[in-house]
Formats: C-alpha cells, structure tokens, sequence
C-alpha cells in the first residue's frame, strides 16, 4: 500500500470508484429470495448514473457491472476490487453491502464504516457484519499480522483517515436527511478498505433481515432514494475537499507573503 501519495488527495475528486459488494459466486446475505449481491449491484448502477449525469468531469469505475466473481477465494476476489479502484486512480472509494441480523429482526437503519479497530475489538466482533461475512475481515489473531495493521491505522490519521471519516460523515448525515435511521458511523477491520490507496468507506444500506427494510431496499422508489443519498454524499464530500483545498491555498499565501519591514519610529 502506498500512503506516501496521501498528500495528494486535495487536489480534487476526479475518479470515484463504486464498488457492489458481493457478486457471483460470493452472494453475500439471503432473505426472502433476495441476494444481497443482486441489491447492491442495483444501488451501484444508479449511483453511478446519477454521478455521470450530475458531475460532469468526474469519472466513474465501477468493480462490477453484472453478476460476477473477480477472484477464485474471497480474499482474492476483494483484493480484485481494491486492485481495480488503484489501477483506476482512485480519487474516492465506496463500497455498496446490505446488512443483516440473523437473530434480531427488528434491528434496522444504516451505517458506514471506516477502516478501523474500535474499542471493543477483540478476536470477534460484535457487529452483524461480522456474523454474515466472517472473511471481509482482517483476521488479527497472528501477532504480525496485527502489528502491521495496527500500524497502518496509526498512520492513517496523517494520510486518508480525515477524509475517510469526512465521507462517512457526509453519507450519514444524507441518510437523515432522508429519513432513514442512522447507526452511525463505526471503524471495521475491512480487508477491501486495507487494500484500497484512497480515502474510502462501506456503507450498510439497510438490513436485509428486517422484512419493512428489506421490501424498501427491493422497491425501484427504494433503490432511488438510497443512491439518491449516496450521490448527494459524494457531492458533499466534494465541496468538503474543495474547502480543504482553499484552506491550503490561503495557508500557502500567509506563508510565502513577504513580510513588510517594521517602521522606524526616531
């Protein structure tokens, strides 16, 4: 991974890359006949629609158009997409997934996630995520393995943290506008946000266990309003990097302003 190129980032959001979590072989969650992997595809697809025509001069890359495996494993197969968001050049990546809770049916809303180890991350993890796609996650029982992760979410703070959690921020607060009920923002140990070089979040559209959410998610009116969301994020994130980028530039002149010689007073 190359965080050295993370001062670059305010120079603008050139290239988003969405990914539609799941795919092919790997459908993810399954309820009432409905997978995950055909969900997410579908709010991907509009997202990216909406970004072409509303954003013009912005590039879209999506991981996948249709219903298809990138790698033999699903380690590979999200090293495949994170490789597919850094070949692109990636100025942001967002990656489309569908919650559920097996044994809480009534649990809803939703959340994004950023790369991260919350405070009550031990060998397991709490949340539902967790319970459905065990192998999205970096597994931190080998010493080693944990010690570099620990390490590059320590360096994330100097490089794509800020504009990781200003993304999440900006999808969370669309959310409510909305209407939908957020559950905030929370720091996974997400192996296709490791991967990507950019600033990056997950975001869980809905849980897919909840019959009321599931019947939205499924519903045209549904998949609208969510990419609807997501999109008007990204148009929030964007004027998030341009006012860092003003900050910058007026940081810059104060630094390189001559400074005027004191008068002298007789």
């Amino acid at each position: 991974m190359n965080v050295a190129s993370a001062g670059n980032i305010a120079h603008g959001v050139e290239v988003v890359v969405i990914d539609a979590g799941h795919g092919g072989k790997f459908p993810g969650a399954h309820y009432g006949g409905v997978y995950e992997k055909d969900l997410t595809l579908k709010v991907a697809l509009k997202l990216g629609k909406l970004v072409e025509e509303g954003m013009p001069g912005v590039k879209v890359v999506y991981t996948r158009t249709a219903d298809r495996t990138l790698g033999a494993d699903l380690a590979a197969d999200l090293q495949a997409r994170a490789d597919i968001a850094n070949k692109a050049g990636g100025d942001l990546f967002i990656s489309i997934h569908a919650n559920a809770a097996p044994r809480a049916t009534g649990v809803r809303g939703v959340e994004t996630l950023i790369m991260g180890e919350s405070s009550k991350e031990q060998r397991y993890n709490e949340n539902a995520l967790f319970e459905n796609n065990r192998e999205d996650l970096i597994d931190m029982s080998d010493e080693r393995t944990a010690a570099i992760v620990r390490a590059y979410i320590q360096n994330l703070q100097f490089t794509y943290g800020e504009y990781s959690m200003a993304f999440a921020r900006c999808i969370q607060n669309s959310y409510l506008k909305a209407g939908r009920h957020s559950r905030g923002i929370k720091p996974q140990l997400l192996r296709v946000l490791y991967a990507t070089d950019m600033p990056g979040v997950l975001t869980e559209i809905g849980f897919m266990s909840n019959p009321e959410e599931l019947r939205y998610m499924c519903s045209e009116k549904g998949q609208n309003e969510i990419a609807r969301s997501l999109f008007n994020a990204v148009k929030d994130y964007v004027n998030f990097v341009r006012g860092m980028q003003l900050v910058e530039e007026c940081d810059d002149a104060t630094t390189q302003a001559p400074v005027e010689p004191a008068p002298v007073v007789s």
